[in-house]
């Protein structure tokens, strides 16, 4: 019972020797043993007893993002690695966006279809209606409204064509380049096939041995170099089929924006020279402008949704921050599945950590707390409280902001967390070790008329020197703080210094400041 036990011992201790004395026919007159206790006496204060505890924290920023792609595609450039500082907006990396582009181009034909569907609703309707009506005869044939709607069909299907094929190329390029990567593995050499060579030539053809290594690195040169050499022609050649499919289709989309133009001039021309806008069909040429003007606002839709596709091809930063982990390598494919990038605002780190649920009801919002990473200290204060248990602890969670710089906090790592826990406010308090135990049943040696008198008191929180007392004494007792031998109750006491006389409330109050000795 905290060391209460070996002030019993000593107690019987000085019980026995006087025993042993009184049996060898000593007098009682000779008993060595006092009737006076000396000790030290305080008076017990009234205040407020606090206890603070450690606990492990993990530390992550108060705000984190997962970049996400939006498009599968290969990538073409990585601009960043972990621990840049990035703004938002800031690039971090780009993808292949060629069938994007190609969605593009279309949109931004089928704009330029509805434009001419519009141009061509109106023209008819001035010509019929209005000043134009006078230049009919001067418009083209039919003839030429199918020439130029079957040479803009013919220029798409090639288009279309030549994507397949520049994508076909691609594929069978990519193909090669891991077949040539193979052969490297196969061969053990890095970048050229040489490699073998110079390694057939360092052996000494002076000795069996030697001759016999260096034919064999030779035999395996031949044959690498040969089958290298035909894949690499094959590289070269689907490389050089790429560019001329590349600017194919750039000529193809410059000729199909040309055929436009002309087929838009036919269209309107045609229905101008045979005069099928009649008198009776005037509402139904103001019809069709109408649903010319709902075309351009579906093909502005569709450019607007071309474009967006296109944006995201180019991986641009969510928010502000730091780069914490990058996925992504070049010539990968990025896809929507799994996160490209994490990127964490560090300006406020925050330490979790978990806790009981008697622990828990003891914290406050904006309750401070210190944080210790590796000798540096933080200022903190807690910023949430869990309401409800963690189901992979059994605990509650805490957070708390870390305050001050905290740009050396690497997210995920551990900290300790210190802060106040239970505590009593305007209670009385007295030294730990004043107090006794009888079973369960506490107690103290209180001073009253110049004799110890043991006290009952109930107790309450306690640290390491101080117990609170919360049933049995008042400030104005003159407690007993230190042990001695003949400590009993009714003993007459005395403190040191006191020249032996019994002490007394007024000795007690004046030394109620006296320092607490430890109980050994």
């Amino acid at each position: 019972m905290r060391n209460r036990q070996r002030k019993t011992a000593m107690f019987m201790g000085v019980l026995l020797s006087a025993s042993a004395l009184w049996g060898c026919s000593q007098a009682p007159e000779a008993e060595t043993v006092e009737d006076v206790a000396v000790v030290e006496t305080a008076n017990p204060e009234v205040g407020e007893l606090k206890l603070s505890a450690d606990f492990i924290a993990t530390i992550n920023p108060d705000e984190s993002v997962y970049v996400i792609p939006k498009a599968t595609a290969e990538v073409l450039e990585v601009r960043v690695q972990a621990g840049d500082a990035v703004e938002e907006g800031d690039i971090l990396a780009v993808l292949d966006d060629t069938m994007a582009q190609l969605s593009m181009r279309n949109a931004q034909t089928a704009a330029q279809n509805a434009q001419i569907g519009l141009n061509s609703a109106k023209l008819a309707y001035d010509l019929q209606y209005g000043e134009g009506a006078t230049t009919l005869n001067d418009m083209q044939s039919d003839n030429t409204v199918s020439q130029a709607e079957e040479g803009v069909n013919q220029l798409q299907e090639s288009l279309v064509d030549t994507m397949n094929d520049l994508q076909k190329a691609k594929d069978q390029l990519k193909d090669k380049e891991k077949e040539l990567a193979d052969l490297k593995v196969k061969y053990d050499f890095k970048e050229s096939v040489n490699e073998i060579k110079d390694y057939a030539e360092s052996f000494d053809k002076t000795t069996a041995e030697g001759l016999i290594d260096y034919l064999s690195n030779l035999q395996r040169y031949q044959t690498a170099a040969q089958e290298v050499a035909t894949v690499e022609g094959t590289i070269a050649q689907y490389k050089s089929a790429i560019d001329q499919y590349e600017e194919a289709v750039e000529t193809l989309q410059d000729n199909i924006d040309t055929a436009y133009d002309s087929y838009s001039q036919a269209v309107t021309a045609n229905n101008i020279s045979n005069g099928e806008i009649l008198e009776g069909q005037k509402q139904a040429s103001q019809n069709s402008i109408s649903q010319a003007q709902v075309g351009i606002s579906q093909a502005q839709l569709g450019i607007e949704q071309a474009q967006e596709s296109l944006d995201s091809y180019v991986i641009k930063a969510s928010i502000s921050g730091v780069i914490e982990t990058v996925n992504l390598k070049e010539h990968d494919f990025a896809t929507s599945s799994n996160p490209a990038f994490v990127i964490s605002n560090k300006n406020t780190m925050v330490a979790t950590y978990y806790v009981s649920e008697d622990v828990r009801n003891t914290f406050s919002v904006g309750q401070k707390v210190e944080l210790k990473k590796d000798e540096a200290l933080y200022d903190g204060e807690v910023i949430e409280i869990g309401s409800a248990i963690d189901a992979a602890t059994g605990l509650f969670q805490i957070k708390a902001a870390v305050k001050g710089d905290t740009t050396s906090l690497l997210s995920g790592t551990k900290a300790t967390v210190t802060t106040d826990t239970y505590h009593e406010k305007n209670v009385v308090i007295i030294p730990y070790d004043a107090v006794y135990y009888d079973g369960t049943q506490a107690y103290v040696y209180t001073v009253v008329d110049g004799k110890a008198r043991r006290t009952e008191v109930s107790t309450g929180l306690y640290d390491a020197d101080r117990i609170v007392v919360t049933e049995g004494l008042t400030r104005d007792d003159t407690i007993i703080t230190t042990w001695s031998a003949q400590l009993r109750d009714g003993v007459e006491v005395s403190e040191p210094g006191s020249g032996g006389d019994t002490g007394s409330a007024d000795d007690s109050e004046d030394s109620g400041n006296t320092e607490t000795s430890t109980q050994e």
